[in-house]
């Protein structure tokens, strides 16, 4: 389904954030900027994901300094998967995107993912130097995570943690039973499946914080958990029961 790209266009974007004091401020008002130079109206949610430093101070400050801002503090970390499911029920604008507050895709990675807002129902950035910014471990988990799920559902995907826009009336259609690190192969696969449109864009990342939460225990057994659950649901879903 094309859209009419002329037409005005809102965003709701959430920025999630675990102790990024170093690199939370420059991350936001980077976003800020580009939100404000593509959108007719859009709004901020800076998601403070339990964070133990400044982090949260920092976000607050920016709350004050910058229009269209909003804080959400969670009390203990829940992760990335439960932090866009309780950003998604306060957004109030069409389009809906999560970002990372570590700036993992950096804001001049953005007009290119946001010029083609309108056009699809789905915006699937990927990441064109993602061998030379994860480690050949985490290169080797995430290539194998997207074959797998190509492979299970019959897609032609990229990439699948790339941070995709979505329409927020399409999101509230579905359930989303992941809250851990595959939550966003569960949204885009279901979506996909409903009939929803998409294109890929490719972007570059980055890896200020020289760091990752991605690879862990908890987080392959999460994944794991998602391409059950996923399976399961897929055979019992009825695409029909979505509205575009």
């Amino acid at each position: 389904m094309v859209s009419d790209t002329n037409r005005p266009k809102t965003i709701t974007l959430a920025v999630v954030a675990l102790d990024e004091e170093i690199l939370i401020e420059e991350t936001v008002r980077s976003i800020f900027n580009q939100a404000k130079d593509h959108f007719s109206d859009f709004e901020i949610l800076l998601i403070n994901d339990g964070s133990q430093d400044a982090t949260g101070q920092i976000m607050e400050r920016l709350s004050i300094a910058l229009p269209k801002v909003k804080v959400i503090n969670n009390k203990t970390n829940i992760g990335l998967g439960a932090s866009f499911q309780k950003a998604l029920r306060e957004a109030k604008f069409e389009y809906f995107m999560m970002l990372c507050g570590d700036g993992g895709l950096p804001a001049e990675s953005l007009p290119a993912i946001f010029d083609v807002i309108g056009t699809v129902d789905i915006v699937v950035p990927y990441i064109t130097n993602l061998n030379s910014i994860k480690t050949p471990m985490r290169y080797l988990l995430s290539r194998t995570y997207t074959t797998l799920l190509n492979l299970l559902f019959h897609q032609n995907l990229r990439y699948y943690n790339g941070l995709p826009v979505y329409k927020v009336n399409l999101l509230r259609q579905i359930k989303i039973t992941s809250s851990g690190f595959g939550f966003q192969g569960e949204i885009i696969t279901k979506l996909l499946k409903a009939g929803c449109s998409y294109t890929e864009v490719q972007v570059l990342g980055s890896e200020k914080a020289h760091r990752s939460r991605a690879v862990s225990v908890l987080n392959i057994i999460s994944v794991g958990r998602t391409f059950f659950n996923l399976v399961w649901e897929i055979l019992f879903f009825n695409p029909t029961t979505i509205k575009r």
